[in-house]
């Protein structure tokens, strides 16, 4: 890694932080600590839900993990989670939001008390809680660490990374609660957009040697079944990840159950000024969710059209492209916006577990009579032993063929 990198990447994280910090010093400060530091005072624009509900779900679990499974199926069938995420995110704005923000909750589960009663809301406050320790956090730590070691060719061991991203990930989250994390998300979202959207079309360039409609060409033309969106097995007779009957069973159940009802993603929308901020956030999301597959599929299947990169593991595709397509002077930049989508996911998923223990479990059953002040430092000291969890965690990972399809099955099974 060259003195430009290093200095670029320093330079780009910093300025996030400092921006961060000037945009939340200007926004309206709510009366109560609990409502400040776990829902950002509900005092969120829709440009600010929109691009933390993206850059939440848009880290490197999906550009790792998505592009890895693309190449390795050899059929653009992972194409299917974005589309789906559209639809769910349509019905999150239109049926779940008005029900969550009507009764003024804090958290999904809470809405699952007033339906049910209290044991079914902390049966799956318990179940989340289990799912970020297990799967979000760790993934997270993990496949960002595998991308930022791609793309530097760094020769560092794999937990020293992991460690590095989940103190700087967990300070933002334990120190600056909810609004914080949703402004360095829409900060780092902007970046993301145009660094993701870079990498596919430099990588085309490559391909055609220079000419852009070259390496689309070869692309459209050479191996055409390596673009088919709708197949159960590919080119080498093997089942693919996402069979395409799965798209009307599972896989809807997945996404609603995600974009819907999961606490990280719909804390984002529960943040905001009012519904309407709300539902513009979530739908801007939704349409921008139609540009994902190019930057979360596209990268993994012109690899497979490029003999020169070395490949000995499908989840280390993404950085191997990124390293090979991007000039010396971008890949600090480059690093610094994934850092940045790492972070996001990182702290979002520790910010919305502090939330659920914070007020699930210690206010409504350890310390029933718990001040504000109280409730916000227990779900402070909760965010820690999170972080030192997954930091322990995330390295296990490694011995996984797909991280992807880990976080799906998973994601399934709970």
């Amino acid at each position: 890694m060259n003195t430009i990198s290093i200095v670029t990447f320093i330079i780009a994280t910093l300025s996030v932080g400092i921006f961060t910090y000037y945009i939340v010093s200007k926004m309206k400060k709510s009366d109560s600590a609990t409502e400040e530091y776990f829902t950002g005072g509900r005092a969120l624009a829709w440009p600010i839900v929109a691009g933390s509900l993206l850059l939440t779900n848009l880290s490197t679990e999906q550009l790792v993990g998505l592009n890895g499974d693309v190449f390795g199926d050899k059929a653009l069938v992972g194409i299917a989670w974005e589309a789906l995420a559209a639809f769910a995110m349509i019905a999150t704005a239109l049926l779940f939001l008005p029900t969550y923000l009507a009764s003024g909750f804090t958290t999904t589960p809470a809405f699952l008390e007033k339906r049910f009663d209290k044991d079914t809301r902390s049966i799956v406050s318990g179940l989340f809680l289990f799912g970020y320790v297990t799967v979000l956090l760790p993934v997270v730590l993990y496949t960002g660490s595998l991308a930022l070691i791609g793309m530097f060719d760094l020769n560092i061991p794999l937990w020293l990374v992991v460690a590095i991203i989940g103190l700087l990930g967990s300070s933002y989250a334990i120190f600056g609660g909810l609004k914080s994390v949703a402004v360095s998300d829409t900060l780092n979202g902007i970046g993301l957009l145009i660094g993701g959207l870079a990498i596919p079309v430099l990588a085309l360039f490559s391909l055609g040697k220079g000419s852009f409609f070259n390496g689309l060409n070869i692309l459209i033309q050479k191996n055409p079944e390596y673009l088919s969106v709708l197949a159960i097995s590919n080119v080498d007779e093997k089942i693919v990840s996402v069979p395409w009957p799965t798209l009307f069973t599972g896989m809807m159940f997945i996404n609603i159950f995600y974009w819907s009802t999961n606490q990280v993603i719909v804390q984002r929308a529960m943040a905001a000024k009012s519904l309407a901020e709300g539902q513009k956030g979530v739908l801007f999301a939704s349409a921008m969710k139609l540009i994902g597959p190019i930057i979360l599929c596209l990268p993994g299947i012109i690899a497979l059209h490029m003999p020169d990169l070395t490949i000995d593991k499908q989840d280390r595709v993404y950085g191997a492209v990124v390293r090979h397509v991007l000039p010396d002077w971008s890949v600090g930049l480059f690093a610094a916006v994934l850092m940045g989508s790492i972070l996001s996911s990182f702290n979002s998923a520790l910010n919305s577990a502090s939330t659920l223990f914070s007020l699930q479990f210690y206010k409504g059953y350890i310390n029933k009579g718990a001040s504000d002040e109280q409730v916000v430092g227990v779900g402070r000291n909760f965010g820690i032993i999170l972080a030192l969890a997954a930091i322990v965690i995330a390295p296990l990972l490694a011995q996984l063929d797909s991280i992807f399809q880990y976080l799906q099955k998973v994601n399934g099974i709970y």
